[in-house]
């Protein structure tokens, strides 16, 4: 059975997305594998360890980047089904430009923008007409440390490791095992298929055939404490790279009835 989303429920979901996106963030902070690791590299399948260079040397080496995407949830357990949509845009521009767009699909009122001019940092909702500002971060790994410090509303694994000083390393530390699945299609785009295994949970990621190594999808899923699991899918679609951004990016114009404040009036 699924169930609408009361505002705890979603809170819940967007708490637990929090918790494996930071796992898989903060391994890329350890560094490449230690001499006494050395025996996991028996367990990292060298075609998906080199697909995960290619695409995070493409990120690495971008001046701009842009994509649309959409991020799903569901979390089960003691016999209920709860489960969360969102779409996403986003451009970045280096070293430190960044504007995020993320909707609820039930309730476009609810989620955020997140926007860098370079040097102010924006985070706006909607729902309550509230604006919190701060100085810009001057690289592209300060906005991907500030991205994680939004917690239950970081919108998925991708943007987190892709806004990385190293990008490849970042997808691939923490990752006890990984292996090549074959070649799938993602909204019509051949891609390759890998699956990840590490400590926390389990990932997969597809990285597109043809052209450019863009990550076109990528999937989670986590045991919950005390019982259940969380399954989360990302897709991205659209992809440009070093194109130039659309004219309204990168700015925040606060809209009539919003308020600056120093932090949100909600814990939600």
């Amino acid at each position: 059975m699924t169930h609408h989303l009361s505002l705890l429920s979603r809170t819940r979901v967007w708490k637990l997305i929090t918790v494996v996106s930071v796992s898989l963030f903060c391994a890329a902070l350890a560094g490449p594998v230690r001499a006494e690791d050395k025996k996991k590299d028996d367990k990292l399948d060298k075609k998906a360890v080199e697909i995960c260079k290619k695409a995070g040397d493409l990120y690495k080496g971008a001046k701009t980047f842009h994509a649309d995407g959409s991020i799903d949830a569901k979390i089960e357990g003691n016999g209920q089904q709860i489960e969360i949509n969102a779409t996403i845009v986003f451009d970045f521009e280096r070293p430190n430009r960044l504007d995020i767009k993320v909707r609820v699909k039930s309730d476009p009122q609810e989620g955020f923008d997140f926007i860098s001019d370079g040097k102010k940092l924006t985070t706006y909702r909607k729902k309550i007409e509230q604006y919190v500002q701060e100085d810009a971060p001057k690289d592209v790994g300060g906005l991907g440390m500030a991205l994680m410090k939004l917690g239950p509303r970081t919108p998925g694994i991708l943007l987190p490791n892709v806004l990385n000083a190293d990008p490849g390393p970042s997808l691939l530390d923490g990752v006890n095992s990984c292996s090549y699945v074959g070649i799938e299609k993602v909204d019509g785009t051949p891609a390759h298929h890998m699956k990840f295994s590490q400590d926390q949970f389990d990932w997969e990621m597809w990285v597109a055939v043809e052209g450019k190594p863009f990550i076109v999808r990528m999937t989670r899923s986590a045991e919950i404490p005390g019982g259940g699991k969380l399954n989360t899918n990302e897709i991205y679609k659209n992809w440009t790279i070093d194109a130039a951004a659309g004219k309204d990016a990168f700015t925040f114009s606060p809209p009539k009835d919003a308020k600056k404040v120093d932090d949100f009036t909600d814990a939600n």
